[in-house]
């Protein structure tokens, strides 16, 4: 997938790394403008003025919803972009690695979205894969346990915050209370009690400025800004791992049927743990029963496994 080329910069995680603010992109199209400002709604109170901040991390996965929180924050809460940094934890191991359960085509669609939205990018990334996370500890993610999402993201964004040194920092992320019961009980606002550290003067906080919006609504934004979308979408309806715990089975069926390879090598990790990635009403259910309940006439095809 090749994207309209836009000039951007990326830094890999560097303790010592320059933010370089990259020119003002055209100016903005009043329609997105006015529609960013419908679509807003007051911060919470206990929530300092976005001022007060020293910089703002944009958890950035390439979604739509990651998106749509920037494209609020910039014209809707009338954000300053210089303070802005979209901030990707990159679950496979840094750039050089092939992607695995990250999708191939994200590395680039994350620098289109840096160019189009004119912010830099930081890619940040665990020395341990979540190939490797997973075989290590002889067990899957799951809804109970997802540590893909603490070991690979919270974490790793983290140890980046923390490297900043003294300061006061904002993270916001994209969940919003449409997608699941589970998302609609998070606070908008919060303490980022993992990089806070007010003895080091060091403050972190954590907002979910889309926490409000329908998915309609985010589309819409992306749709007026002339941002396309990551091409997993004509697949999938998250942009979440390729191989994600919460793909349904025709979503994973698909997805087996672009990546065989990657696919064969999932089946072999669960003989191998003894352990299946996917349970219903708490019994195991192989990989290769799930995909067939999206997709009757599925085929394994075992050719070698990726390496």
């Amino acid at each position: 997938m090749a994207f309209n080329e836009v000039d951007s910069p990326v830094s890999m995680f560097n303790l010592n790394v320059k933010l370089d603010i990259v020119p003002e992109p055209n100016p903005l199209d009043i329609f997105l403008r006015d529609y960013a400002e419908r679509m807003t709604i007051p911060l919470p109170e206990e929530m300092d003025s976005i001022e007060d901040y020293d910089q703002i991390h944009c958890n950035f996965s390439g979604g739509k919803d990651s998106i749509a929180l920037v494209l609020l924050l910039l014209y809707g809460y009338k954000v300053p972009k210089e303070k802005l940094v979209l901030v990707h934890m990159r679950v496979d191991g840094p750039e050089e690695k092939k992607a695995f359960f990250d999708w191939k085509e994200t590395d680039e669609y994350l620098k289109y979205c840096s160019g189009k939205l004119g912010i830099p990018l930081i890619m940040l990334s665990s020395d341990i894969s979540l190939k490797e996370r997973i075989e290590m500890r002889g067990m899957w993610p799951s809804s109970a346990m997802q540590f893909c999402t603490s070991y690979l993201k919270r974490d790793v964004y983290s140890k980046w915050a923390r490297s900043l040194g003294s300061g006061k920092y904002l993270c916001v992320s994209g969940e919003r209370a449409e997608e699941s019961s589970r998302r609609a009980k998070k606070k908008v606002f919060e303490t980022y009690k993992h990089a806070n550290a007010p003895t080091k003067k060091r403050y972190v906080d954590w907002l979910r400025p889309v926490h409000h919006l329908l998915e309609t609504e985010v589309w819409e934004l992306m749709r007026l800004a002339g941002i396309d979308p990551h091409p997993c979408y004509e697949y999938v309806s998250r942009c979440s791992c390729k191989f994600c715990i919460f793909l349904s089975p025709a979503e994973m069926a698909k997805v087996a049927e672009l990546h065989p390879l990657d696919f064969n090598e999932l089946v072999e990790m669960e003989k191998r743990m003894g352990h299946t990635m996917r349970y219903e009403k708490k019994n195991p259910v192989s990989l290769l029963d799930f995909v067939k309940k999206g997709a009757l006439d599925f085929k394994f095809d075992e050719r070698p496994c990726a390496v």
